[in-house]
Formats: C-alpha cells, sequence, structure tokens
C-alpha cells in the first residue's frame, strides 16, 4: 500500500513537470469552416455568452472538488481542442498545456438561491478565446461530500456530443484519481486539427463539388429573412430566454408509433411539425429550417472533442397543402440527402449563395430544429434538461443528481430542441427577446404541441388544417428600425461629409474587390460578409479613433451614405479630430484593448464567487 501511495506521489509529480515544460510548446492550425462564423460573432460581441456550452449536476455519496479537479485537468490533457486559443480570425493556437479554470468555493451556508445565482454568473462570464483557457469549473460544496458542480466550455470548441464525450471520460478520470491508478482511457486521441484537414482535403474533391451543386439547386431563388408576428415585448429585449415543456407520455407514444407505422423517425415527424408552424407564423409555404448535424461522418472523430456541428437548411414546400403523412414522407427524402450531403460547410455556402444580410440575422434560415438523443453517454438528456422528470443517475460510483441551468441564448430568433431522455421527450424552445416576448413564446411552444397532437391523432390530415391552440397574424414586412442620431451630436457640413463618403468608398473597393459603388449601395448586396465587414472596421480604425465604432453597428449603417453620416455626427459630437500619430496606432490597439478589457470583465464577474465565499 505504501509502494502504492510512493508511486502514485512519484507520477503526479512527473505529471506536474512534463506540464509545465509543455506549456511552452504551440503549434499553429487553421480554422474549421465551424469555428470561423463563432470566434467572428465573438470579436464582434465578446461579452456575450450565447456560445458558452453548459453542465451542471450535484453530485452526492463522497463527492471530492479535488478529485474532480484533477480529474478535469486529465481531460484537457487528452484533448487538443480544450488547450487551444485564437489570436485572430484565420488561425488557432493549440498549446502543449493550458490548465483550465477551475475553482472551488464553501457554499455550505448559502441558500438555494444564492447558490443558483452564483452559477448562473459563472455560466455567463464571457470566455477570453485570445487568452483562453475555453474551460471553466466550479465546484460548489453545499455538504460534506456534496457539491453542485458547473462545467463551462466555449462553444468553439465543444458541440453537444464532445460534452458527452467530456462527461464519460471524466467519470472514469474521477474514478481512476479516487483510487490513485492509472486510467483504463485508450490513448492517442485524433486531434482536432485532422478534421479541419480532412474538411479542406473533402471540400476540393469530388464528394465536395457533389455537395455544393446540391445545396446550389437545393437553396436556389430569393433566399428572404422570415418575418414574425408582432407582440408586446417586455423592457427587457436584450438576449435570450427559454422554456421546457416535457411532452405528455400520449404524444411520445404517438410520435414513436408513427415512426414505425410510417417508416419515419421521431424526429422527422417532430420537425415536420416545426416547420408547419414556421409556416404559420411566418406566413410562408416556402419554409426554411436549419438543423444541426453531427459531422462525424468518420469514425476515428466519435472520441474527438471538437465543435464538429455543421447546420444544414431542411427546405419544406407547403404550398399543396399535403396531408401530413404526405409532408412528412418528403421531410424524410429531404433528410436523408441532406445526410449525404452534409459535409458542406454552412458558412462556405452562406459565402458563395451571398443572401441579402439584414442587420445581425442569420443568414438563409432564422428557426433551428435540433433532436438531442446523447449516444455516447445516454445518462447526459436528463442532466441537460434537469426537468422535475429527470432521474438521477449513477456516476464513479457517486450519484449525479439533475441540476436545472437555464442556457438562455439569442443565438437564432426561433430554436426548438427535443431531447430524448429514455423514454421521454423534453422540449426546449429558445427565443429572441427582441422578437418574441415571454407570453408569445409560451404560446409558440403550446401551438407546437397543439400541431403535434393533431397530426399524430389524424395524419391524413392536410398541414393547412391542423389546428393551433391560439390563433396567429402572420409576419408581415418590417422596415428596418430608424437609426437615431446621438444625441446632441451636429452632423458634419457636406463638403466633410463627402470626404469621409469618399474614404468609406475606397475601403470598401479594397475590401470587396470592386469598383463600381454607390453611395446608397448596401455592403452586403455587393458581396460583402461578416468576415469582410471586420477587414472594413479595422480599416476604419483610425478615422473612428476619437469616438470607436462598434462592428455591430456597421450592420446598421450598410450604405456608404448612413455609414458616413454616423461617423460625421460622432465626430461632431467628439470635439477635434485625435494627433494623427496617436489614431496610426489606434488598430495596434484595437486587439489589445480587446483582449484587456474582456479579461477584466471576466474577472470582474468572478469577483463574487471567489472572494466572498466565505460571507454570510
Amino acid at each position: 500500500m505504501t509502494d502504492d501511495i510512493e508511486n502514485w506521489g512519484i507520477r503526479k509529480r512527473l505529471e506536474a513537470a512534463l506540464r509545465s515544460r509543455a506549456g511552452q510548446a504551440r503549434s499553429e492550425h487553421p480554422l474549421s469552416y465551424t469555428q470561423r462564423p463563432l470566434v467572428l460573432l465573438h470579436r464582434m460581441n465578446p461579452d456575450s455568452a450565447s456560445y458558452n456550452v453548459g453542465f451542471t449536476a450535484r453530485f452526492t455519496g463522497g463527492f471530492d472538488s479535488a478529485t474532480f479537479g484533477s480529474a478535469v485537468a486529465s481531460l484537457v490533457g487528452r484533448h487538443a481542442a480544450l488547450r487551444t486559443t485564437f489570436s485572430g480570425t484565420d488561425g488557432q493556437t493549440v498549446h502543449g498545456w493550458l490548465a483550465p479554470d477551475v475553482a472551488e468555493l464553501d457554499a455550505q451556508q448559502w441558500n438555494q438561491q444564492r447558490i443558483e445565482d452564483a452559477i448562473r454568473r459563472a455560466y455567463l462570464a464571457p470566455f477570453e478565446l485570445q487568452t483562453g483557457p475555453l474551460v471553466r469549473v466550479r465546484t460548489y460544496a453545499v455538504a460534506p461530500g456534496e457539491a453542485v458542480v458547473l462545467l463551462v466550455v466555449h462553444h468553439v470548441v465543444c458541440d453537444f456530443w464532445s460534452l458527452g464525450v467530456m462527461v464519460a471520460e471524466l467519470e472514469q478520470l474521477y474514478l481512476a484519481e479516487a483510487e490513485r491508478r492509472p486510467s483504463q482511457l485508450p490513448g492517442g486521441n485524433v486531434p482536432y486539427s485532422d478534421f479541419v484537414a480532412h474538411q479542406q482535403e473533402l471540400i476540393q474533391g469530388e464528394k465536395g463539388r457533389r455537395a455544393r451543386s446540391y445545396w446550389h439547386a437545393q437553396l436556389a431563388g430569393r433566399l428572404e429573412p422570415v418575418e414574425w408576428p408582432r407582440c408586446e415585448l417586455g423592457p427587457d429585449t436584450d438576449g435570450g430566454g427559454s422554456i421546457l415543456f416535457p411532452l405528455a407520455t400520449e404524444l411520445v407514444d404517438g410520435v414513436f408509433a408513427l415512426a414505425k407505422e410510417e417508416g419515419a423517425t421521431p424526429y422527422g415527424i417532430l420537425l415536420t411539425v416545426f416547420q408547419v408552424l414556421v409556416g404559420r407564423y411566418t406566413g410562408r409555404q416556402d419554409v426554411l429550417v436549419g438543423s444541426p448535424f453531427a459531422g462525424r461522418t468518420s469514425p476515428v472523430m466519435a472520441e474527438c472533442v471538437g465543435n464538429f456541428v455543421n447546420p444544414v437548411v431542411l427546405r419544406a414546400d407547403l404550398s399543396d397543402a399535403a396531408a401530413f403523412r404526405e409532408q412528412l414522407d418528403r421531410t424524410r427524402h429531404n433528410v436523408i440527402d441532406a445526410l449525404e450531403h452534409q459535409d458542406y460547410p454552412f458558412e462556405l455556402l452562406v459565402a458563395e449563395l451571398a443572401p441579402r444580410r439584414v442587420d445581425d440575422r442569420n443568414p438563409v434560415f432564422q428557426a433551428m430544429f435540433s433532436y438531442q438523443k446523447p449516444s455516447r453517454y445516454p445518462a447526459l438528456a436528463g442532466l441537460y434538461v434537469a426537468d422535475e422528470g429527470a432521474a438521477p443517475v449513477g456516476w464513479a460510483g457517486l450519484t449525479a443528481v439533475p441540476f436545472r441551468l437555464d442556457q438562455q441564448d439569442d443565438q437564432l430568433e426561433l430554436v426548438l430542441e427535443v431531447v430524448h431522455d429514455g423514454d421521454r421527450l423534453v422540449g426546449l424552445l429558445k427565443y429572441r427577446r427582441s422578437v418574441f416576448s415571454a407570453q408569445a413564446a409560451h404560446q409558440v411552444a403550446e401551438n407546437y404541441l397543439a400541431l403535434l397532437r393533431a397530426a399524430l391523432a389524424d395524419p391524413g390530415r392536410s398541414v393547412a388544417e391542423l389546428p393551433m391552440a391560439f390563433e396567429v397574424t402572420p409576419g408581415t414586412s418590417r422596415r428596418t428600425a430608424a437609426v437615431h442620431e446621438p444625441v446632441g451630436a451636429v452632423p458634419r457640413s457636406g463638403t466633410a461629409l463627402r470626404g469621409i463618403e469618399q474614404r468609406i468608398t475606397a475601403i470598401w473597393r479594397k475590401a470587396l474587390g470592386r469598383e463600381a459603388i454607390g453611395r446608397d449601395d448596401n455592403f452586403f448586396d455587393l458581396g460583402g460578409n461578416s468576415r469582410l465587414l471586420v477587414q472594413v472596421h479595422e480599416m476604419l480604425a483610425d478615422d473612428t479613433a476619437g469616438a470607436p465604432l462598434k462592428i455591430n453597428e456597421l450592420f446598421r449603417y450598410p450604405t456608404v451614405a448612413t455609414l458616413a453620416r454616423r461617423l460625421g455626427q460622432t465626430a461632431a459630437g467628439a470635439g477635434p479630430a485625435p494627433d494623427r500619430a496617436r489614431a496610426s496606432s489606434r488598430r495596434a490597439q484595437l486587439a489589445a484593448g480587446t483582449a484587456r478589457s474582456a479579461r477584466l470583465r471576466a474577472r470582474e464577474r468572478r469577483q463574487p464567487d471567489t472572494d466572498r465565499g466565505n460571507d454570510d
């Protein structure tokens, strides 16, 4: 026994020394097409937690925080994606060692509300992609041998499948740490960079060419953003909200029975109902809904942690008011074709199709449906939704009790996730508060259930006749909200504005690679995209040194004339133009300033948890 303890101590010291030495190692790799928009969106809004992937559970039966922390460190050592940072929008750096952000807090004197608030703050704290780490763990000790654990990872290095891999491996690593022995997990994980290389090869090969042709044909025509019914919004229109609604047993039984009868899948049935719902709300008969596909078409990637998810666009034609059964069959064929061509990156497809961009709305589709059935770690489903029907599960000799964490992101305007947990189906509706009020979102959920109930009761009924619980007036075209001038701003003279317009036009010509640009031309109609918008923002840095321009603002001022007026007003209100020598260093300050401010924000948000852990 003494020898085992000594050997374990030697092993841990050697491990620490190797990690210290590995911390100096760096390797550079290109981004995958899945990662590119996430890095860009983070740069546009570094305070956002919309792409934080969270997991919580209450562990009982002898939980040890130090052991769990060591298990997390071993997990990070196994997966290169968890040791990655992103210094720009083109590449990623894999570190030989990058310690995760792990902290233990004494919450034994805290009430339930304080625990929930602390977890919520830790979940919402932004990550700093430039410096990392992108793994955050908080253990809140609520009693001896009992703690609530929060694991948060940025979506750029993790997807739902990866979360299952991580929780499953953490169980084995925790057991090994507790028993002071090496884990039995196989080594030699395939690094995420292999997937990036494979993706590039596929795009350039025959399979990629076939997929490109398929999607260009599938998405031919104008891809205008949908309009949702107007509703009375609440006072807080920032961020997103979520609604959890377990499906009644008779509905679950009906879904599986109809799937068997029609040779379909539960996913296909639930997706078809969602497409009908979106059609009713938008007044569209040509309905475009996004759906995330796992993207792990190669078996060797099954145990790799990273973001492989590629959203595909599933198009439904509701114009002939077919029977639900027939519409379901169309969905089935549509999904089969999409699966065959799923490898073609959505980000690349958007760049090629160049749909008209409206503000910061998602291109091509604004609603998404996903069906989550974790295969790597099935127990993750109940721990993920953590509703009243979710059961505790065994984990590393302990008991993991579901602990609810509202993941209220606003990535899209409307998202429906259906989680398959054993013999249960649980719906999770996510919505943007700037589009739906809480009441309107609840009605969306009720209408979805009503459509599903009617379709299951009579699959031969026309989709146009399926009743909803609440009547809605389909969305109508909305004008872009008027841009308000800054209070007290004085527009520059016509001569000054023309000078600003000429400067913007020159920058656009360079970014877009075209000469003919009019003052009223829309940047996105000219072939602009989010990545080019970042370039424009950087090239405008000198001109906005006295009054910084946020990248998101460029969506609101998409023409030369409107952007020039915005810059002219701001400059007039800001006083004299800054010294040119000082302005010339603005570009260099942007990256450092963004990183510094993000680190300060993250530190401030963590402060209540770490510095006040023992008060009250």
